[in-house]
């Protein structure tokens, strides 16, 4: 399975597992839907297919490797 990270500040984070493999499949779909994401402790809106995801009103970028 792919790795996923999300831009904060001048670092990449990984995505936690559950997290990873949602937004995977968002990826495969080209599609948008709100995951669970640990590190928020909370639901992100995620956009795999513009490789975004906002989280209380903040956007940030995310990546695939």
């Amino acid at each position: 399975m792919a790795f996923w990270y999300y831009s904060s500040g001048s670092a990449w984070l990984p995505f936690d597992p559950m997290s990873r493999g949602q937004i995977e499949m968002l990826w495969r779909h080209s599609t948008a839907a709100w995951v669970y994401v640990a590190a928020f402790r909370g639901p992100a809106y995620i956009n795999a297919a513009a490789l975004y995801m906002n989280y209380n009103g903040i956007s940030y970028p995310i990546a695939r490797r």
